[in-house]
């Protein structure tokens, strides 16, 4: 039978429960009974297997997943993905709306390359999200992926329910019952996914979210906002000349104002002037012109467009001073345009989360420096930009308590066990535009020997997602169960994209079962995975460091 929305359905099947690491026995007819007191208000609610709210691009892969799992299990099921996002703009987040083209990707260490390739084996789910759109590999098109994901929802049969305003959320009996919103009603499941940045859904659940680092004591403090703008009318290859042009000016010491933009741009500061001077030729004194590893991609290694801005527009080039800084552009190139992401923006942690909250729309400020970027660029040839709807905000919070923390010190370790592991991904402790006060806080505790954070690559599974207060929700996002740093390598989509294949097998099985989803371990979902993935998690030499910081630091 078909079990549609199982907490709506008083059954005398058994689920476990843990608590404090015991298998309790309760009663599903106990649950969903509360459950049920909880919803006997609500106005014709549309009754769902899952729900998947927010549209982030780790949320749509998911929906498609856990609809197939659950067909798989119960022969049909009925799935909904709901967002605030506006949907007539584009499906998918900030890669869509906020148009990040440049897709990071799995980081395969050097040593490991002839065995494994540039990136690695893509989880499943992740390799059809590149297919879908026709991704080759860094270039993400917005309008191919959003045609992509209308297509699949329309195959797969999932709702699609954009717009909306969560107004509120009931909950019960460590249960998360139905959300309702302003507009569109209200909606009652069995599972529910949140796949919003900041973990909304959960938040408005009572699940107890930490504001920025909190958890390393820097409630205030997070990482950069960014704002995605396209270029038209240059390719790459004309970029790059566009780039020679500066970086030639400022090696010319006889040009006296290219020099007054470094003076400007470095405030003067010796220290910063040279770090600016450095990054204009490369190690064997050649000029460091952006580098492409890929067709369809390019990384800017000098800060020569970062030099001419801000000593054009008599800013300094310092996140916090300037509170906007040009920084050096990750590149997407596509068929008719480039992808920049390099105007960076320093928020505070209530802001980004607010930010996140509210449609991700930037300020009239930050509308301010756009014009100004724009006007830079369209004075060096560039015939048109166009800025993104949303920002990118690339952390809201995170979730304070989860199953099983992915803290930064346990993936330099290497990750969860090679027996449970769905995956191995590798990634830097990336934290563009820096932590505001952590070198602070770290030397005011009496750490003075750090000798830099290497790039870890761990093993995962999807516990991490998993918050202690309800054992039918799961946070999928940069808002999951870091423990702080962790979020720095955990906030990026292939990551994101791969934990939740694991993470809609678990949900498939906990509804099909009648399970609660605490109860379900990485090794259940590995056996059920359907192919062998591929794991390499390793211990760097950074763990001891890492483990310092976050050990002396951590309050969580």
């Amino acid at each position: 039978m078909h079990k549609l929305t199982s907490s709506l359905i008083c059954s005398i099947a058994t689920i476990g429960i843990f608590v404090q690491g015991v298998l309790i026995k309760v009663s599903a007819q106990e649950t969903n009974t509360s459950c049920i007191k909880a919803n006997a208000k609500l106005e014709n609610p549309e009754e769902y297997d899952v729900i998947v709210f927010g549209d982030e691009v780790p949320g749509v892969m998911t929906a498609i997943k856990v609809k197939r799992e659950l067909e798989k299990r119960n022969g049909k099921a009925k799935v909904a993905l709901i967002t605030e996002g506006n949907t007539k703009r584009g499906i998918g987040g900030h890669l869509v709306r906020g148009g990040l083209a440049y897709l990071d990707r799995n980081q395969v260490p050097r040593n490991m390359r002839g065995e494994l390739g540039a990136f690695g084996a893509s989880s499943q789910l992740y390799q059809e999200f590149l297919d879908i759109t026709g991704t080759e590999a860094i270039a993400l098109d917005r309008f191919t992926a959003t045609k992509a994901f209308e297509n699949l929802f329309s195959r797969e049969n999932i709702d699609l329910i954009g717009n909306v305003n969560l107004k509120s959320v009931a909950v019960a009996s460590k249960l998360v019952c139905s959300l309702t919103t302003a507009d569109n009603g209200s909606f009652v499941a069995g599972q529910f996914i949140d796949a919003t940045q900041g973990g909304k859904l959960a938040e408005m659940s009572g699940v107890e979210m930490t504001m920025g680092f909190a958890q390393l004591g820097l409630p205030d403090s997070t990482l950069s906002a960014g704002w995605v703008f396209e270029v038209y009318g240059k390719d790459i290859q004309q970029l790059k000349q566009i780039e020679a042009g500066l970086i030639k000016r400022f090696l010319d010491k006889s040009d006296r104002q290219a020099q007054d933009w470094l003076v400007i741009a470095s405030g003067n500061n010796p220290e910063k002037l040279a770090d600016l001077e450095r990054s204009f030729t490369d190690s064997h004194d050649r000029p460091a012109i952006m580098y492409q590893a890929t067709s369809d991609s390019a990384d800017v290694r000098a800060l020569a467009f970062s030099g001419a801005y801000h000593g054009k527009t008599d800013t300094l080039f310092d996140l916090r001073t300037s509170k906007a800084i040009l920084d050096r552009a990750n590149i997407a190139v596509l068929d008719n345009r480039l992808s920049l992401n390099a105007l960076l923006f320093d928020v505070n942690a209530t802001q980004a989360r607010e930010l996140s909250n509210n449609g991700a729309k930037p300020t009239p400020k930050m509308k301010e420096i756009a014009k100004e970027v724009e006007g830079f660029f369209q004075r060096l040839g560039v015939q048109r930009i166009e800025f993104m709807d949303e920002l990118y905000i690339r952390t809201a919070g995170q979730i304070a308590k989860s199953l099983d923390d992915l803290t930064a010190t346990k993936m330099t370790d290497g990750g969860v066990s090679a027996e449970e592991a769905l995956g191995t991904f590798s990634y830097h402790l990336d934290a563009r535009g820096g932590i505001a006060g952590l070198e602070e806080r770290i030397a005011e505790k009496g750490i003075h020997e750090i000798r830099g954070f290497l790039m870890p690559t761990f093993n995962y599974g999807f516990r991490h997602t998993l918050p202690v207060e309800y054992e039918n929700l799961a946070v999928l996002s940069p808002a999951s169960g870091f423990g702080g740093l962790g979020t720095t390598a955990g906030r990026i989509v292939e990551f994101n994209v791969s934990v939740g294949e694991g993470l809609a097998i678990a949900t498939a099985i906990a509804n099909a079962e009648e399970r609660s989803l605490h109860s379900i371990k990485n090794q259940e979902v590995k056996q059920a995975l359907g192919y062998t993935p591929k794991i390499y998690g390793k211990a760097t030499s950074s763990w001891f460091d890492i483990f310092t910081v976050e050990k002396t630091l951590r309050r969580f």
